[in-house]
């Protein structure tokens, strides 16, 4: 039996995130917004991440098995669900794929 594997948000967020950079690693977006199990995630992409995802899509990777499990967001804020913590700055954040729910990319 042939299983079909259908492209969840992480899937998906990557290569939207692959499409918009350029070839050294300039994103054609302001701010990237993640909507998460714990708040809305505001921030740019690593240049690490960038890069990852850049070597990736060159194959640089390939004999590696790069698996991106965490997105590097630069200058990222958080705007929590939970009434104890209802907005947090970061200079550096890292998010799980897993736990994005939606995404959004915004020109500011």
């Amino acid at each position: 039996m042939n299983e079909v594997k259908i492209a969840g948000p992480p899937d998906a967020l990557i290569d939207l995130i692959k499409s918009s950079l350029s070839a050294d690693g300039a994103q054609a977006f302001g701010h990237l917004v993640l909507y998460t199990s714990f708040g809305v995630v505001r921030g740019r992409i690593g240049l690490s991440f960038a890069q990852a995802i850049i070597g990736m899509e060159k194959g640089v990777n390939a004999e590696t098995g790069f698996a991106q499990e965490v997105i590097e967001l630069n200058d990222a804020t958080v705007e929590h669900y939970s009434n104890h913590l209802p907005t947090a700055s970061f200079i550096r954040l890292y998010v799980r794929l897993s736990n994005v729910h939606g995404f959004a990319m915004i020109d500011l």
